[in-house]
């Protein structure tokens, strides 16, 4: 997997997802708490949009921002996402960039094919970007052709 260097684009967005994180949101437990995770993304035209994740009473079926993110980013069929950033924030702490978990790596590479995921090195501070279909070699999807497994 290369890495590769950020670009103030990158930086940006690593940003905005880390203001998403920031700010309060509606919970189910605490109203006024934010939430834990924040993504953002950016599309081929340079437009930013952002989300948060949402935890719900039943764990199990608590969803991560980069599929809401994905998701809004969709509604724009003409465009394409180039890179997304997903950050974990907890309380009195800056957010930090997290991988995104494996079911998120199979929405990611299905959305952004050619795109890229900011990344951060274990213990460190350290971001990078790599080619989201890096992050999930022999996908499902890539065995199927025209409904017929290849």
């Amino acid at each position: 997997m290369q890495k590769i260097d950020l670009t103030q684009e990158d930086l940006d967005l690593v940003a905005a997802a880390c203001d998403a994180v920031k700010r309060p949101v509606r919970q189910i437990f605490d109203e006024n708490l934010p939430a834990l995770v924040g993504a953002a993304l950016r599309l081929d035209d340079g437009q930013v949009m952002s989300s948060v994740n949402m935890t719900v009473d039943v764990g199990s079926i608590s969803m991560c921002a980069e599929p809401f993110a994905i998701a809004e980013a969709n509604r724009q069929t003409e465009r394409h996402i180039k890179t997304i950033v997903a950050v974990y924030r907890e309380l009195d702490y800056e957010p930090k960039v997290i991988p995104p978990c494996g079911r998120c790596r199979e929405v990611i590479t299905d959305f952004l094919p050619g795109g890229f995921v900011i990344l951060r090195e274990p213990e460190s501070e350290d971001l990078f970007k790599v080619r989201a279909v890096d992050l999930l070699p022999l996908k499902y999807g890539d065995y199927w052709k025209d409904s017929n497994l290849v």
